[in-house]
């Protein structure tokens, strides 16, 4: 009887990471481009705003004392790999970033307008180890696209971040971009 009861709360705590991998995805987990004009997040959503939109997470982390990270597993994802992770200022409750993981790997050249986009190379443009581009956007917002610099190039992943949080993570970038 208690091996049924075990089964049964394994069953019920797996059901969210089953119905999420094989649920749509919410018209809101990729970017869009409407009139020239990227549509997605402003992050200033908070955690309701972003449960609201695509449901809960499969997992939930601190990052670090300042952070919180959510995880989704929507659509096509590697075996343990993560589809979208949105990050919480812990002090605010606020958005601070969203990150998008493809599988497979994508051109996201819609969303990187040549006008409005410049590359950036770690440590430099002369010796890239690492490359990337950027796009600004209004509300103080960056969107990168890691590992690219020229379109046509596919990526894993982009990222939708505050300029002010970009430091915690890539400061390499945010020197660059003063």
């Amino acid at each position: 009887m208690k091996a049924a009861y075990l089964l049964a709360g394994v069953l019920l705590y797996a059901a969210p990471l089953f119905s999420q991998q094989t649920a749509t995805l919410p018209a809101s987990a990729d970017p869009t481009v409407l009139k020239g004009e990227l549509k997605w997040f402003s992050l200033t959503e908070n955690r309701t705003e972003v449960a609201k939109e695509m449901g809960l997470p499969v997992m939930a982390a601190p990052v670090g004392p300042e952070l919180e990270a959510w995880q989704f597993q929507l659509g096509p994802t590697e075996e343990e790999g993560f589809s979208h992770q949105f990050v919480f200022s812990k002090a605010t409750g606020t958005l601070v970033s969203v990150t998008r993981n493809y599988e497979p790997e994508r051109e996201v050249d819609s969303f990187f307008p040549a006008a409005e986009t410049k590359a950036y190379f770690y440590p430099n443009a002369a010796k890239p180890e690492y490359r990337v581009r950027v796009r600004r956007l209004s509300g103080a917002r960056l969107l990168i696209a890691m590992g690219v610099s020229k379109p046509g190039e596919s990526t894993g992943q982009i990222l939708l971040i505050r300029e002010t949080e970009l430091i915690r993570f890539y400061p390499w970038l945010a020197a660059q971009l003063k």
